[in-house]
């Protein structure tokens, strides 16, 4: 095992170096190599984090070459000569708020206490506060919404920080771009207004890499000093660091750290479920019927984005009836469309990874 992965790391750089000089057939042979023994320790290996990892590599890997069979050696020379694009970074609008943000009162408290708080009465707090917040849960949860929440509610600038804003395949460019989006932070923080860096999927930036090439240790280990820079001791400043992730047991032990608050999200329970249909339903015209408590019932393991689109397809439903049948307005919506679109759509969160998140937060939860 220990040689095979050692054999994947070399030829995924010699990839990496020739992609980088525009050498097309000669990175698309060592990409092949590279992916020919992922494949391998993919079908040996017994570790589930392992799994994760040569898995996800081997995905970016095939995409990479996807791409390069897909240009033509003119383009490809056209390419790797071409001038270093400037990362775009600007800072996101957020027009969310507490109350868009239903049930999760747990998490919603602590980040009130750890943003809202100290923004509002900073005397308060003569030991400083906390400025990292780590938000790990299924998708489609509200990890998201919780940090753009919080970023309205003390009208702070939101950078969203993610692999797609920073990562690079020119050499140093990462760690660059990583850095170049703190400073801008920085100077935000000279207006007088906090500022949050939202790393979005934060394992894909920060996980435990047991195979890197190219400039990912370094993007990972710039990440870690820019957060160094923040935890000091008594150091009284509003730039603040929240992390969200599906997968924190693929997280880099060292980013678990730098994190004061780390905070379960995790699915509705039923009282919250039925919140949430209350909610997406206001706007609807509901036939009498409709049984509200009887969905919240049946809709164990669905996630707020999965009721959202459950709404959403029984709404679709009588429109669609509408026009085929040729009436001028669509009827009200049924209990029975409810009901046919949760049977089309299943819950998007498993038992299975409800159990490997909670074991995960008993182990490293931090409130």
């Amino acid at each position: 095992m220990s040689e095979l992965e050692r054999i994947a790391i070399e030829k995924a750089k010699e990839a990496v170096s020739l992609d980088r000089q525009g050498s097309r057939e000669a990175a698309i042979a060592r990409y092949k190599e590279a992916i020919q023994i992922l494949s391998r320790l993919i079908g040996l290996t017994t570790s589930p984090v392992l799994h994760e990892v040569y898995k996800e590599r081997m995905r970016q890997y095939l995409e990479r070459l996807n791409a390069l069979n897909d240009e033509s050696p003119a383009k490809t020379i056209v390419r790797a000569g071409a001038s270093k694009e400037e990362p775009h970074i600007e800072p996101a609008e957020s027009g969310v708020r507490w109350s868009d943000v239903i049930g999760l009162e747990d998490a919603k408290r602590i980040i009130r206490e750890a943003i809202v708080y100290p923004w509002l009465r900073p005397d308060l707090f003569p030991l400083g506060w906390p400025t990292g917040i780590l938000l790990f849960g299924p998708p489609g949860c509200g990890k998201t919404l919780l940090a753009a929440a919080a970023a309205n509610e003390v009208g702070a600038t939101l950078y969203t920080l993610d692999a797609a804003t920073v990562m690079s395949k020119w050499l140093g460019e990462s760690e660059k771009n990583i850095a170049t989006l703190f400073s801008k932070a920085r100077d935000d923080l000279k207006k007088g207004k906090p500022v949050i860096v939202f790393i979005d999927e934060a394992d894909s930036l920060t996980a435990q890499r047991y195979l890197e090439v190219g400039g990912e240790a370094r993007a990972r280990n710039q990440l870690l000093k820019e957060m160094d820079g923040l935890a000091s001791k008594n150091k009284r400043e509003y730039l603040y660091v929240i992390a969200a992730t599906n997968k924190p047991w693929l997280l880099d032990e060292a980013f678990i750290r730098r994190f004061q608050k780390r905070i379960y999200v995790g699915p509705p329970d039923r009282e919250t479920r039925l919140l949430i249909l209350k909610h997406y339903t206001s706007s609807l015209k509901l036939a009498e019927d409709v049984d509200l408590e009887a969905l919240a019932d049946k809709t164990s393991n669905y996630s707020p984005a999965d009721l959202y689109n459950i709404c959403l397809d029984a709404h679709i439903s009588t429109i669609r009836e509408m026009f085929e049948n040729g009436h001028d307005e669509p009827r009200k919506i049924a209990m029975s469309d409810f009901t046919a679109a949760i049977e089309r759509r299943k819950p998007s969160i498993s038992d299975e990874i409800v159990k490997k998140l909670v074991e995960w937060a008993r182990k490293h939860e931090a409130l």
